[in-house]
């Protein structure tokens, strides 16, 4: 079995890349194994990513911590079958690539998975003023947010029959 260090890998390329940075380079092991059909990967990868809270948009710093097995399969032993169904255990298996596995990919994908749908710099969280943009965590801004648009006003009725059980 080899092992692989990772440490001072960046973080992940790609479209979201504007939006997620990693605070800390990543760091962990990597460990391939020949198998009689292919590769297994196994690896923890730990690292720190700052992303922008949901609601107010500040930077938050959010561990990412990975546990992983991956199986690469050489083609030959794939299933011939045109509609399989996949069990669970057949999401960690991919195509072993003739150019060869890129360890880096198999990294940037785990800190990906490991990102949270909806990062928040802490649960109480106001957000952004919907009317000025302001920051409600530090405070009030003044602005009536009671505003409603007039073209929703004819949905203000069924509200009150919803909560009477009435269609």
């Amino acid at each position: 079995m080899d092992q692989l260090s990772l440490v001072g890998l960046q973080g992940p390329h790609g479209e979201e890349e504007q939006e997620m940075r990693l605070a800390q380079a990543a760091e962990g092991d990597l460990f391939l194994q020949r198998t009689s059909e292919g590769i297994e990967v196994k690896g923890s990868i730990r690292t720190v990513a700052a992303l922008p809270c949901a609601r107010c948009l500040k930077e938050c710093i959010v561990p990412i911590v990975s546990e992983f097995k991956e199986y690469f399969i050489l083609p030959k032993y794939a299933p011939q079958e045109e509609d399989k169904e996949l069990l669970h255990d057949d999401l960690d298996i991919s195509f072993l690539p003739e150019e060869g596995i890129e360890l880096r990919d198999i990294v940037e994908e785990q800190i990906w998975l490991n990102i949270p749908l909806k990062t928040l710099c802490h649960d109480r969280c106001k957000g952004l003023c919907s009317i000025c943009g302001a920051d409600l965590n530090s405070g009030e801004c003044g602005c009536d947010r009671q505003y409603s648009d007039p073209r929703f006003a004819a949905l203000k009725s069924f509200k009150p029959n919803l909560s009477q059980g009435r269609r």
